[in-house]
């Protein structure tokens, strides 16, 4: 079988946030030149009448009724150097344990198991979904610490026909400036795209594809405007400081995000996207070769669309778009970004009083003006999955396309689909483990070859992340997953990756 095992519960909503949330250390996404118990007390040998005294008083400070004496203890063998807290329970560490050492220690690197385990940490698989999805896989490996990508998966009740299959939803959220804004998406972008679709009024009754893209547009473009333009209602309201601190939080953090719609019964899948996630579809034809189509556009200064929108918004500002950024900023549509959206004004007034990031760079980019430079205004593609082969979709983060083309990952998914046709149970490597030095830095990044392919993984985005990293090569891929952060960041971003297998029509040629 295709599937090892049946989950019999119903898909719902199932929002995927970051299990741990240590003090942010932000990774930026753009260039700059601005960085952002009481005493114990002991006595002596009483040598006059005024240090008899003197101890006396401390005798009768310990056996006062107002503190509770401690019910006597064995003298510890170290009393003198280990103090314990009695109400607490609160012990002093005895580094003696530490032992005695004139050579360095250092943390153990991971093994070919902890490697896998460590790929497998945030991965999921999920069978069914109708007659419609066979299965969808999902994993998630941070660089930054914490994470700043966040992802979302389910089903929701058909917006247009109560009677009708719910509708399925995928999305990967990449965030920059923090972790913040990226989970806030997977909490309220899909109330808000609910909202925005059941509000959607049709022409003669018949929803269209553009009335699902408008309705996805308004979504985006009003979420994000309750994120970044309530900025100066917040700061003059009556809220406590700390409220006010809150909510500006995510307006400093900025998200790329990418969301996908499947309408089980029309076949439909409509893809919105701001930023550089992306959204491709593996198609096998006829000849039984995977083809790769991209159903969203990369949206960033680099991409020759969006810098003659951007350009043309600002004539008067000729280095708006400069060396594929925005005023240092890599991606053109984002969530959040308030410092690249409000008004300087209004920005100076956060910096004084409301900790504001000193992002973009008044030194280095001096002709920014007052924009608004970045959108959340999504670009929106419907696509009709094809009724008569298999085919897949992959959705992921910069982090895995930074790694590998459109066309590759397409080729690993069929790969893989087609070694777990005939079971899935070797794993298949090259003919040889002599990759030669393994190289991480300036002279290489993690990057997919494919003389170095390997199939071994049960989840195939986890098999995408592996291959990513290095594949077959076990040397590259302990050392890219060694390196912690901050120094991953120059080999490697966070990943999210999700892929979903779509079945052809019943009776349709596979």
């Amino acid at each position: 079988m295709f599937a090892r095992q049946l989950l019999r519960h119903r898909l719902r909503l199932a929002p995927v946030t970051r299990l741990s949330r240590p003090s942010q250390r932000p990774m930026v996404r753009f260039a700059s030149t601005e960085t952002q118990g009481k005493p114990f007390p002991t006595s002596t040998a009483a040598i006059s009448f005024a240090a008899g005294l003197a101890s006396a008083a401390i005798v009768y400070w310990f056996a006062s009724p107002s503190r509770e004496a401690p019910s006597p203890e064995p003298t510890p063998a170290k009393s003198s150097s280990i103090l314990d807290d009695k109400s607490t329970g609160v012990r002093i560490p005895d580094l003696d344990e530490l032992g005695l050492s004139d050579q360095v220690a250092y943390a153990p690197v991971p093994t070919s198991e902890g490697v896998t385990r460590q790929l497998n940490e945030h991965a999921f698989s999920l069978l069914g979904g109708g007659n419609l999805v066979r299965r969808y896989d999902g994993t998630q490996l941070g660089s930054n610490d914490p994470c700043e990508d966040a992802f979302v998966h389910g089903s929701f009740s058909n917006p247009f026909d109560k009677k009708g299959g719910d509708w399925l939803t995928w999305g990967v959220f990449d965030g920059h400036c923090g972790w913040q804004l990226s989970n806030l998406l997977t909490k309220q972008l899909i109330p808000f795209v609910r909202r925005s679709l059941g509000d959607a009024r049709p022409e003669n009754s018949q929803l269209g594809d553009e009335d699902v893209q408008q309705a996805l547009k308004s979504a985006f473009t009003k979420l994000d405007d309750a994120i970044v333009k309530s900025a100066l209602e917040t700061i003059e309201s009556d809220l406590s400081f700390a409220e006010k601190a809150r909510r500006l939080e995510a307006a400093y953090a900025g998200a790329c995000a990418l969301l996908t719609l499947l309408d089980p019964v029309s076949r439909k899948l409509t893809v919105a996207s701001t930023g550089d996630c992306r959204a491709v579809l593996g198609q096998k034809s006829a000849d039984g070769k995977w083809t790769a189509t991209e159903l969203s556009t990369d949206c960033t200064g680099a991409t020759p669309s969006e810098i003659a929108r951007i350009q043309a918004q600002f004539p008067d500002e000729p280095d708006v778009v400069k060396g594929g950024r925005i005023w240092g900023m890599q991606p053109s549509r984002t969530f959040g970004d308030g410092m690249w959206k409000w008004t300087a004004q209004l920005k100076e007034r956060l910096r004084d009083y409301y900790n504001g990031l000193s992002l973009p760079s008044a030194a280095r980019y001096r002709g920014y003006k007052e924009g608004p430079y970045l959108t959340a205004e999504p670009l929106v593609t419907t696509t009709q999955l094809p009724a008569s082969e298999p085919s897949f979709l992959i959705l992921a983060t910069d982090g895995l396309w930074d790694a590998m083309t459109s066309a590759q990952a397409v080729d690993l998914v069929g790969r893989w689909f087609e070694w777990q046709q005939i079971g899935g149970n070797e794993p298949v490597k090259p003919p040889t483990a002599d990759f030669g030095p393994t190289v991480l830095g300036r002279k290489k990044q993690c990057r997919y070859e494919e003389q170095k392919t390997t199939l071994q993984d049960d989840n195939v985005a986890v098999h995408l992340v592996r291959n990513a990293l290095g594949g077959a090569d076990e040397q590259m891929v302990r050392g890219a997953l060694t390196f912690r952060y901050p120094n991953s960041r120059d080999i490697r971003d966070d990943i999210t990756v999700q892929v979903v297998f779509f079945a052809p029509v019943s009776g349709k040629r596979q």
